[in-house]
């Protein structure tokens, strides 16, 4: 009996053991954690979390290094955060399944972790710190971590080791979730005050560039703030606002009405003294109230415009210095063409008499190719002093009745001794089918002719240039062959355009501006013709001309200036313009007309203005190239919309093929850049006409 009452005496005080000890390590785990918990509370960041958690931990896990691994992406890989090795650092770690488990709540302990997916990839110098390695996780909203625990001996982990870790789980989830939240409260802090100062600094950014110095009145319009007194080198120590204007007796009236009505004001110019310098001051303000409504006084500000008004000025005289030079450079084409047409008609005259003073048929004929040669020169003249009204189209064909064969041999005799002196073969075949008279523009042919016969010699080397005319249904058709260059197909879409030729090269070796050809197509474009072209480079080339036959001469076929009545009616005009200086001109030139112009800087703002105001506009002059919308852009919105306002392209695009498109578009009509002035009365006229019909 003795012996068993020892026997569970003995059992007693061990269980007794036990349990102390179970308390002595519940106490030192809880001063862990309570040491954790302090080490954790001073942390601002995640890596000061782990790195006071990691100096408690060593203190009951015998661990040599530690390292732990984070992720904001749940399909990324994980990273190093914090590491007591620098093998570890930068490391970058692959999830797999061990790793998944840790992150759902596991602690787990590997023995043998290289045959473990997530160590099988790892360096030799970083494998040998894990032949044992304790390892868990915590998944919170700002991504997943991982802490490993190693050691580079085998089976150093116990299950105490576990347990002290599963101890800190919560604890380590919780302080990770506060350190998030206060991390994302922190950024949230850090934007609002970046925004504050980005407001603040805003304000004295405005505050600089809106007004010089700021203002502030009651009711009485007696001053409360003043942001100073000194206002461009004149003392404000009015007690009231208006005792300022005392000698600017309408300016001071606007003001007294202002503040009667209690409307807001801008851009009132005051004048200071010419004893003070006589700067140029401007004022704005508003009236402002209290939550019930009730005026409480008027703000506002004053600025300096001193340099504004200054830079006007220069704006306005160079306008006169433009207008001055412009009219100069009139003066002087008109002085040169004076000057070369001058001796041309002498020539013209003497000829004429010279033809008349009883020649030989020889000398007659002769006579006869100078004055038709002279006449050509005149019209090239005419073309190359106003080149622009020739690539806006914008000039009339005389049409008078003539012989077709004439003028046409007459170009070929002139180039014939080119031919010859290029061993050329230059050919003229002109069929009986056409006829013998026809109505046109002689000189306007004989310079298309000109242009393309005297290419195809100069741009071949060898064998022949034909001229073969031949009637083809209502039109004579005119093919002009050569054996020459050719050109490639890639050059052909842009041979009719001016200033450009098939290749760079051809400038150098055969010279010319590349513009003959634009002029032709503008010239034949003019009689209702066409040219074509077929070409293969290295083979030769075959332009073919296209003119209507007119046998019969028609009175309105023949050329008579057209001279419009001027109307008195005044046009209401929208002009989209991005061109600061186009828009002056243009602006200028209108009003002087005495028409009213609103200014749209773009085809967006042309849009806007349209859609709420179209029917206070009677035409729109739109510019083609713009920013932010274009004007045919513009214009396409404009017709989907239904609104119907005529609207004239205004633009230095005024090829037959721009025009189409403009057309297409949905405008009525172009206007060339530089504006000539009577084709911007024959526009106007015309528009004034239907408005004073309506």
């Amino acid at each position: 009996m003795p012996g068993i009452e020892s026997e569970k005496l003995q059992e007693t005080l061990l269980d007794l053991l036990r349990s102390q000890e179970r308390e002595k390590q519940l106490r030192d785990e809880n001063a862990a954690i309570l040491a954790g918990m302090s080490a954790m509370a001073g942390a601002n960041s995640k890596r000061q979390v782990f790195n006071g958690l990691l100096s408690v931990l060593r203190k009951y896990i015998g661990f040599e290094h530690a390292l732990v691994l984070t992720r904001e992406d749940e399909n990324a890989p994980l990273q190093e955060l914090v590491t007591t090795c620098r093998f570890f650092e930068s490391s970058t770690w692959p999830v797999g399944n061990t790793f998944v488990r840790s992150m759902n709540g596991e602690s787990i302990a590997l023995f043998a972790p290289s045959q473990v997916s997530e160590f099988q990839g790892l360096p030799h110098e970083m494998f040998q710190y894990c032949h044992s390695v304790l390892l868990t996780g915590v998944k919170v909203s700002s991504g997943d971590a991982v802490l490993l625990f190693l050691h580079s001996e085998r089976g150093q982990f116990s299950p105490q080791c576990r347990r002290v870790l599963e101890r800190f789980r919560p604890l380590l989830e919780r302080a990770i979730i506060d350190i998030d939240y206060r991390e994302r409260l922190q950024s949230l802090v850090t934007a609002r005050t970046q925004e504050l100062i980005h407001s603040q600094q805003r304000f004295k950014d405005f505050a600089k560039t809106v007004g010089d110095w700021f203002w502030e009145v009651d009711t009485d319009l007696r001053f409360t703030y003043i942001s100073s007194p000194n206002l461009a080198n004149h003392v404000v120590d009015n007690d009231s606002i208006l005792d300022i204007f005392d000698e600017q007796e309408a300016l001071k009236k606007k003001l007294k009405i202002k503040f009667g009505m209690k409307e807001p004001f801008e851009d009132l110019e005051w004048q200071l003294p010419e004893s003070e310098g006589g700067l140029w001051i401007s004022f704005s303000g508003t009236p402002y109230f209290s939550k019930q409504g009730k005026l409480l006084g008027y703000r506002g500000t004053a600025k300096d415009i001193t340099n504004r008004k200054k830079r006007l000025f220069e704006l306005q005289e160079a306008r006169k210095q433009a207008e001055s030079a412009n009219k100069a450079k009139s003066q002087f084409l008109a002085m040169m063409s004076h000057e070369i047409r001058t001796p041309l008609n002498a020539v013209l005259g003497f000829m004429d008499t010279l033809a008349e003073s009883g020649l030989s048929k020889e000398q007659a004929r002769w006579v006869n190719q100078m004055d038709q040669s002279a006449q050509l020169l005149l019209t090239i003249i005419n073309d190359i002093l106003d080149l622009s009204r020739i690539e806006s189209g914008n000039f009339e064909l005389y049409n008078t009745e003539m012989q077709l064969d004439e003028s046409i041999n007459l170009v070929a005799s002139q180039l014939h001794e080119q031919a010859v002196k290029k061993n050329i073969a230059l050919s003229v075949n002109i069929s009986p089918s056409v006829p013998k008279k026809m109505v046109g523009d002689k000189n306007r042919i004989s310079q298309v002719m000109f242009n393309l016969i005297g290419n195809a010699i100069k741009f071949t080397n060898q064998g022949s240039v034909s001229v073969d005319v031949k009637r083809d249904n209502q039109y004579v058709s005119i093919a002009v062959t050569d054996t020459g260059i050719g050109i490639s197909q890639e050059a052909q879409r842009n041979l009719f355009n001016p200033f450009i030729q098939a290749d760079g090269s051809i400038t150098r070796r055969y010279g010319g501006t590349g513009l003959g050809l634009a002029i032709s197509q503008h010239l034949i474009d003019k009689m209702n013709g066409k040219i074509t072209l077929e070409s293969t480079l290295h083979k030769g080339s075959c332009f073919t001309v296209y003119i209507p036959i007119t046998q019969a001469l028609d009175e309105s076929q023949l050329y008579e200036p057209v001279i419009e009545n001027s109307l008195d009616h005044s046009l209401s005009i929208l002009l989209a313009e991005d061109s600061n200086t186009n828009q002056l001109v243009a602006k200028l030139m209108l009003e002087k007309r005495g028409h009213q112009v609103v200014i749209a800087n773009n085809g967006k703002e042309a849009l806007d203005i349209l859609e709420n105001n179209q029917h206070q506009f009677d035409i729109v002059l739109m510019d083609i190239s713009m920013p932010v919308l274009d004007g045919l852009q513009a214009t396409k919105q404009l017709r989907q919309k239904n609104i119907n306002i005529p609207i004239i392209a205004l633009t230095a695009n005024a090829m037959h093929s721009d025009q189409v498109e403009y057309r297409k578009a949905g405008m009525d009509g172009f206007l060339a850049k530089p504006i000539l002035t009577p084709e911007l009365n024959a526009m106007l006229n015309k528009y004034q006409a239907l408005a004073t019909t309506e």
